[in-house]
């Protein structure tokens, strides 16, 4: 027996079973310690994701800003095909009565309908046609979009252009168009010394010159442009003569240059205006009515009167848009559809152009079908035309009950989860002992919020809603809350609302009380973090004495199999020395 313990396998086992009693003796008790603690520090961070939950909730519920939950508001409509109401928070309460005579509509232009491989009979030679487009700002005032087109020998065909390819050059022009303002080209010096503004969107800018000569002049003017973002600004130089231009960014911004206290801007041929991109203000589409013919219309961007196309003209008389019947200047040109050539003009007179409708009895006219300026905090939206024997649409602005409902019950929930997690783990099972099993934080927690569940808030009268069971929400002390009684709480809540903000808001209030009781437990100087970095040292120090326990026994164990090894030497010596006595004969 001796002998195979002391083979190299038997050696082997020695010690590897010497290396597992040491383990189980010196090294587990520390790694059940260890394990311990890490469950522990996990279960904190659990704890403090979840309490920070609820923190968020009550931060929402203590809120007594205009934008509080309670004050959130529903809109209602009878007859949502014509109208939809959508109200916010902060929204007034009231009932309204609409009815919907006309929907707002966007201005429309049609071009001529022209046969798409005729040639043009106007445009017939290369060279860069100007055109501008004039609309409403919304404000009374107008944006100018001056666009340019160009057209090379590559767009002619033996001197020729197809209608259709012609409108889908204006097209392109219109729908690629930015806002771009140049001054004139001018040589020597100004005499004025002075400011202008530039506006951008209605941001304005002060600009700054001195009297010199134009190219300096106008070097420190660009200068200045370009600090503006938003836009950039270029000098151009032709020979001795010297001028700029200025470009917008986006197409949703209009430029303007105005209130020159010199002369600067004039003797650069600048007026004041607002340029915008015409793709700002209007939308070009080519389509074709019938098979073989071509047509253009020309949209405004948003509907309305003051929003409706005011000018469309050439820059002279080149002939660009008269080749599809567009230059019609300031006049409002009624568009007819013929069996032939079709007259070119807007879809619809300014009469048509705006929403109408009778609110509480009274006639109103908007710009867009969706309406915020009638009710505070509410936007109206427009849907449909009534007919005579339509009914009125009453509308009705209104406490929501169920956003309230539903933000207290989320801070049910939220408490549910920090309640039953603490609960949970606070109990022993048999052997095992619980995570928070003495623990005084998640104890102390626990103890503050059953204190709330049950407990009347101080200062608030007994005939007034001075408790979470007088809102209808009972307490379990194995569960926690749950909202028990909707018919109580939707009652308060529409009847008694100032009480239950003053439940939940007050210097006493549960929302408030219990956000600055819990607030201590959270954040890297909270008590959690405290306790979880007690534990996290325990677990450093564990982990250290484990491996230098792990160490002395790997060194043991190594001096073990040496000596082992020795033995196995020495035995195998005795059992050469037995055999060769036995090998030998005495006579």
């Amino acid at each position: 027996m001796a002998y195979d313990a002391l083979t190299t396998s038997g050696i082997n086992n020695l010690v590897n079973s010497f290396k597992i009693s040491e383990q189980n003796k010196r090294i587990s008790p520390l790694n059940t310690r260890k394990t311990y603690y890490q469950n522990i520090t996990s279960a904190y961070s659990q704890l403090s994701s979840k309490l920070d939950s609820l923190k968020s909730i009550l931060s929402d519920l203590k809120s007594t800003s205009s934008d509080a939950v309670y004050y959130s508001k529903s809109g209602t409509s009878s007859n949502t095909s014509f109208l939809t109401i959508n109200s916010s928070l902060g929204a007034s309460d009231g009932s309204y009565s609409v009815r919907i005579n006309q929907l707002a509509k966007n201005d429309l232009l049609l071009s001529n309908d022209l046969i798409s491989d005729d040639a043009s009979s106007i445009i017939t030679m290369p060279g860069t046609y100007d055109f501008e487009i004039k609309a409403g700002d919304g404000n009374g005032g107008e944006f100018v979009s001056k666009v340019s087109l160009t057209l090379s020998e590559s767009d002619f065909t033996e001197s020729t252009i197809k209608n259709s390819a012609l409108m889908q050059k204006i097209q392109n022009a219109i729908n690629s168009d930015s806002a771009v303002i140049n001054s004139s080209s001018v040589a020597g010096s100004t005499l004025s010394s002075g400011s202008f503004v530039f506006d951008l969107n209605g941001t304005e800018t002060t600009i700054n010159y001195e009297a010199g000569n134009y190219s300096e002049v106008i070097d420190s003017i660009v200068s200045q442009l370009n600090e503006i973002d938003g836009i950039s600004a270029e000098k151009t130089t032709d020979g001795g003569n010297v001028g700029f231009y200025v470009t917008g960014d986006s197409t949703s911004n209009y430029i303007g240059f105005g209130s020159d206290t010199g002369t600067l801007l004039s003797e650069l041929g600048i007026s004041e205006g607002k340029e915008k991109a015409a793709s700002g203000i209007v939308t070009a589409s080519l389509f074709s009515p019938v098979s073989g013919r071509s047509q253009l219309s020309v949209t405004a961007k948003n509907s309305g009167y003051d929003y409706r196309i005011t000018s469309i003209a050439e820059s002279g008389s080149n002939g660009i848009l008269e080749s599809v019947g567009l230059n019609l200047g300031t006049t409002r040109q009624e568009f007819v559809q013929n069996e032939g050539l079709d007259t070119a003009g807007f879809l619809y007179t300014t009469t048509l152009l705006n929403s109408k409708i009778e609110f509480n009895g009274i006639n109103i006219e908007r710009s867009s079908n969706s309406i915020s300026d009638l009710i505070d905090g509410s936007t109206i939206q427009l849907k449909s035309v009534m007919q005579e024997d339509d009914t009125t649409v009453n509308l009705t602005v209104s406490k929501n009950v169920d956003t309230i409902k539903n933000k207290v019950q989320d801070f049910i929930t939220k408490f549910n989860e920090v309640y039953t997690y603490i609960k949970n783990n606070l109990k022993s099972d048999g052997s095992t002992r619980a995570l928070f099993a003495g623990d005084t934080t998640a104890s102390s927690i626990l103890t503050t919020l059953s204190s709330f569940a049950y407990t009347a808030v101080s200062g608030i009268p007994s005939n007034q809603i001075n408790s979470l069971s007088k809102l209808g929400i009972t307490f379990n002390v194995d569960t926690g809350l749950s909202l028990s009684n909707t018919d109580t709480f939707n009652s308060v809540v529409e009847n008694r609302l100032s009480e239950v903000i003053t439940l939940l808001t007050a210097g006493t209030g549960i929302a408030s009380t219990m956000y600055d009781r819990i607030n201590p437990y959270l954040g890297s100087s909270g008590y959690i973090t405290k306790s979880r970095t007690a534990f996290d040292n325990n677990i450093k120090t564990l982990t250290d004495s484990i491996t230098s326990a792990q160490n002395r026994i790997d060194k043991n164990a190594e001096m073990l199999r040496q000596r082992y090894i020795t033995l196995q030497m020495q035995l195998a010596e005795l059992m050469s020395y037995q055999n060769y006595f036995s090998s030998t004969s005495y006579y």
